[in-house]
């Protein structure tokens, strides 16, 4: 555990050198709420204000690009000779991803937590209350999920570039179905019904209904359902992962 250990320092440190990523996690989204919040400001209401609504969806909608963060992470063309070192090293080939994830993770989900204190302190973003616990919970989950997929994607694809442009796609359109940006359900009964097709639009929905409804139904079974989801991600890298595609 001691290797596995200095790896994962190694890597979480490494995101830090990297501003690129520092403005993707914080100032990207942050910069995202204030500016569509301001812009729709006059669309909302007292109840739900623009600020709320972009709080959430901005915040979810960043948490699914961790994806890219760990694609990035993974195999990035400066970091591949200190991967090709480790991989001569008699470890197990999991601590070489699996740290990846790890780094990712955590390094994204610190940043997240910082947009939602700024967000909450200065725009007074309702995250919930006391239910604000709940939706932490939530994200750190969707957060492990992403980072799983972003390195999977690599596995899969042995390219960090194609698993980035795949993966950017997705989510982008994603996002833009679901309404993270602006509410294709107000334009007609056909756009709603693609907007429903949105793996987003249910994990905002829900999230929404936990904040403002207090809904915890489906609490269990939907952590339940993205931890196994990220097992399933975990066993099939384990899988898919081969040492040489570094090389």
């Amino acid at each position: 555990m001691y290797c596995f250990y200095q790896i994962l320092k190694r890597d979480f440190l490494n995101l830090f050198t990297h501003l690129m990523w520092i403005f993707f996690s914080f100032f990207y989204p942050l910069l995202l709420v204030v500016i569509l919040g301001y812009l729709m400001s006059g669309s909302y209401g007292d109840t739900v204000t623009s600020y709320d609504y972009y709080g959430i969806t901005i915040i979810v909608y960043s948490v699914f690009n961790t994806a890219m963060t760990a694609a990035n992470s993974f195999m990035e063309e400066r970091i591949k000779k200190g991967n090709m070192r480790i991989i001569y090293v008699p470890i197990p080939k999991m601590y070489v991803y699996l740290s990846k994830i790890m780094a990712s993770f955590a390094f994204s989900f610190l940043w997240h937590l910082g947009v939602m204190w700024v967000l909450g302190a200065m725009w007074h973003v309702n995250y919930g209350g006391s239910a604000m616990g709940y939706l932490i919970i939530i994200l750190f989950v969707l957060e492990l999920f992403a980072a799983i997929l972003g390195v999977l994607f690599c596995c899969i694809f042995k390219s960090e570039h194609i698993a980035n442009q795949l993966l950017s796609i997705v989510i982008t359109v994603f996002a833009m179905l679901g309404g993270l940006f602006f509410r294709i359900g107000g334009l007609g009964e056909v756009f709603q019904k693609i907007s429903d097709l949105s793996p987003l639009k249910w994990v905002t929905a829900y999230i929404f209904q936990i904040i403002y409804d207090g809904n915890l139904s489906y609490y269990v079974a939907f952590i339940f359902l993205f931890v196994m989801l990220s097992l399933l991600g975990l066993l099939l890298c384990g899988k898919i992962y081969k040492q040489e595609d570094y090389v």
